[in-house]
């Protein structure tokens, strides 16, 4: 059983500080170290759990993998040891947010979203080449510095290809909204899954939506394998359509039509043209959660079927944004690319989107800012 610690207990050489919180296998607390008092993070398998032989050997997996990797955007290993039969990971302690918490905090200019992205692959250029494969990239797992570095985080669930598989044949490991369809399948994940997740990662953050649909796991990978994502500047007609149809690459069914490597992954992005890009913003992933008494959006191919996005552009969608988002907020710039789909000339887009605003008043001051 596997056991919790509390603050200010000695640890070895380290004393306690705070908890962090619980990744993957472990539980996270900040550690001091009594002779360099130098600030880390002190990983253990979670409190109350039964370490089970799969558990303990998936956390000395953790410890093995990070131990033989070095590199500026993956968070280090530090030390590792046994206090009183509980394995310690000591780790790079990462001041900062998630990619996940800073895509809710604010709406990131698209160029910082692609600098993360060229140091999440630039890290899994780096792994892949050591035989090491994350599994699990999803926003949550990517923490961003407060000097703005990425530091890719929770090898928990990593496999290299001196390492056993430690689950049957057709079980899965990993985050099922960013899990790839060989994953979902049962097969060995490859480095290849990694691109496609990366994929998944940036795409919601590009568009607020994923590029699945489902309400329950069996239909969401189930949309994994079966169902061909909207082009992302069908969601968002700001961006460009190089990084559209590189990010539709990424995320290819069949392993061999996505990119070979992470390299190639990284050089695609390198060749968008930044011509145009500069102000673009990521739309907020707060947009997708709706307000109360909104009807429930529709899936992106839904949404998209019906126009172009060429068409899309031809309203003046930023205008338009600007003006709903007095009575509901940054939801607005969603709301009213997902309307613009759909809508077949000005006068149905501010319809569609004066149902969205709860006071009649307030629906009759938007609906007659579109004269002014």
């Amino acid at each position: 059983m596997a056991m919790a610690f509390e603050l200010g207990q000695q640890i070895g050489d380290y004393e306690i500080i705070r908890a962090l919180g619980t990744g993957g296998l472990g539980q996270v607390y900040e550690v001091r170290h009594a002779i360099s008092q130098r600030s880390e993070a002190m990983k253990i398998l979670l409190p109350n759990q039964i370490a089970t032989a799969e558990l303990g050997e998936r956390f000395r997996r953790e410890i093995q993998l990070l131990g033989g990797l070095s590199h500026p955007h993956i968070a280090g290993l530090h030390n590792a040891f046994y206090f009183e039969g509980q394995l310690i990971m000591i780790m790079e302690m990462v001041s900062g947010e998630t990619l996940r918490v800073r895509s809710l905090r604010m709406r990131m200019p698209v160029p910082e979203l692609l600098l993360y992205a060229r140091q999440i692959l630039s890290a899994l250029d780096y792994a892949h080449s050591r035989s090491v494969v994350h599994r699990d990239i999803k926003p949550s797992n990517i923490m961003i510095t407060e000097d703005n570095q990425v530091k890719l985080v929770d090898f928990g669930i990593a496999i290299s290809d001196r390492s056993a598989e430690l689950t049957a044949p057709g079980y899965m490991v990993g985050s099922v909204n960013y899990m790839s369809p060989e994953q979902i399948a049962g097969d060995k994940a490859t480095t290849q899954s990694d691109i496609y997740s990366v994929g998944v990662t940036l795409y919601e953050i590009l568009t607020g939506w994923l590029p699945v649909t489902g309400s329950t796991n069996l239909e969401v990978m189930r949309s994994h394998l079966n169902d061909r994502p909207a082009a992302p500047i069908e969601l968002n007609p700001r961006l460009p359509l190089a990084l559209s149809n590189t990010l539709l690459k990424s995320l290819e069914k069949a392993p061999g039509d996505r990119f070979a490597t992470a390299r190639e992954f990284l050089s695609a992005l390198d060749s968008i043209p930044s011509t145009g890009i500069n102000e673009v913003f990521s739309i907020e992933t707060t947009a997708l959660h709706i307000p109360s008494g909104s009807s429930q959006p529709k899936s992106p191919s839904q949404v998209t079927q019906q126009k172009s996005a060429s068409q899309i552009a031809q309203f003046p969608v930023d205008d338009v944004s600007k003006k709903l988002a007095v009575y509901i907020g940054p939801i607005a710039s969603v709301l009213i690319c997902k309307l613009a789909a759909k809508c077949t000339d000005l006068d149905q887009l501010y319809k569609e989107a004066a149902t969205h605003i709860a006071s009649e008043a307030d629906r009759q001051k938007f609906l007659q800012s579109k004269r002014r």
